[in-house]
């Protein structure tokens, strides 16, 4: 069996097309390729398939696209399928089967918490703890990235720092984790920094461009930039 394997991704961009002010577009750079290769490598298959979960962006479409595009037909995929959770009947049966049939499971960017509570109103969170225990990768970035630890902050939900919080995650790894920590300003970072020590928690932020990775009682780092790192904090 494949060892228990978590990549929570701090951000960062593989393709995606972007409409600026003017109308005009243009395409991102793909930026996350060496922890990408990653993922696939951990599987244990050369061509394994990919379950998409993009309930934090409310399952869109092109979001799907793109993940599609990197995956399978970039980096040899046998298929990317989603797992559609919003606005959907979609049956108990249906979720775990699909689950199941994955090698690997990518959690998207977005609202983790709206997410977060769609996932344990259909029990998508038991589910995924089984498919952790037995061996398929779990994945993601951003909120799919936050979502395994025992915390994260609510910052996607307000507008206003003094409102932020340390809430609770799915707790399949210990301890805290933010994503996007090289964007973040020093207000922001010194905000997280003491909440932490106000509730006795310790974390990990995660810049853009970088994974941190847990098999089984291993962890490393992965960073596809030298300039970006995962560091302990407070």
């Amino acid at each position: 069996m494949n060892k228990k394997t978590i990549v929570a991704v701090g951000g960062g961009e593989i393709g995606r097309t972007k409409i600026l002010p003017d109308g005009t577009t243009y395409q991102t750079e793909i930026e996350t390729t060496l922890i990408d290769k990653f993922i696939i490598e951990a599987s244990g298959k050369k061509n394994p398939k990919m379950l998409f979960i993009g309930t934090a962006s409310n399952d869109k479409t092109t979001y799907l696209d793109i993940i599609t595009t990197h995956f399978k037909n970039r980096l040899g995929c046998a298929s990317v399928e989603p797992l559609n959770l919003v606005g959907t009947n979609i049956s108990y049966e249906e979720i775990k089967r699909k689950i199941f049939s994955a090698d690997i499971i990518y959690v998207g960017g977005g609202d983790t918490t709206s997410m977060l509570k769609i996932w344990k109103e259909l029990d998508v969170d038991k589910l995924l703890y089984e498919a952790y225990n037995q061996g398929i990768v779990l994945s993601g970035i951003s909120a799919g990235a936050v979502c395994w630890f025992e915390y994260y902050d609510n910052s996607d939900d307000i507008d206003n720092i003094e409102q932020l919080d340390i809430v609770s995650g799915l707790s399949f790894v210990k301890g805290f984790a933010v994503p996007h920590y090289n964007c973040l300003t020093p207000d922001e970072k010194q905000k997280i920094n003491e909440k932490l020590k106000d509730k006795n928690i310790n974390g990990w932020s995660i810049d853009d461009c970088v994974a941190i990775v847990f098999q089984d009682d291993e962890l490393k780092i992965i960073s596809c930039r030298p300039d970006r790192t995962v560091t302990q904090i407070p």
